[in-house]
């Protein structure tokens, strides 16, 4: 069942200088509260979290890659 995901932090990470060379300051991992997926965030050198993966696989591809 589709949903648009709530994600909370539940931990910060820290980075290497090749990351922050690239302009990514901080990275996180946050889960949905609804259907508790993990997703890896980033913060960019413009101030903007942004997931690190794409999301807009379908159940269906969820199962043929499992």
């Amino acid at each position: 069942m589709k949903h648009t995901h709530k994600y909370e932090t539940i931990s910060h990470h820290g980075i290497t200088p090749e990351l922050m060379d690239i302009g990514i300051k901080a990275a996180e991992i946050r889960k949905c509260k609804k259907c508790q997926k993990e997703m890896p965030f980033v913060l960019t050198h413009k101030g903007q979290w942004i997931p690190l993966f794409d999301d807009r696989e379908s159940d269906e591809q969820d199962i043929l890659m499992a």
